[in-house]
């Protein structure tokens, strides 16, 4: 739930406090809430390239990382 709550689909992050903003830069739903509100209404905080990149970036780093710790299971 504070990864919902923070990644701005309730409220706007522009008027957050400055722990709380750089909390939800790092919130990877930030990313994916703010692509769809700049595709869907034309307002972002980021550019539709960079939330791509950064959604993309953490899906490889985990799928890497989940890929690891299981083939460690396996053996």
């Amino acid at each position: 739930m504070p990864l919902f709550f923070l990644s701005g689909a309730l409220f706007p992050l522009q008027g957050l406090p400055g722990p709380i903003r750089i909390v939800t830069y790092f919130d990877p739903l930030s990313y994916s809430v703010d692509g769809l509100q700049g595709a869907l209404i034309g307002h972002s905080q980021f550019s539709l390239g960079f939330d791509l990149m950064v959604l993309t970036v953490i899906t490889v780093l985990l799928l890497s990382l989940g890929a690891y710790l299981f083939s460690r299971i396996e053996a």
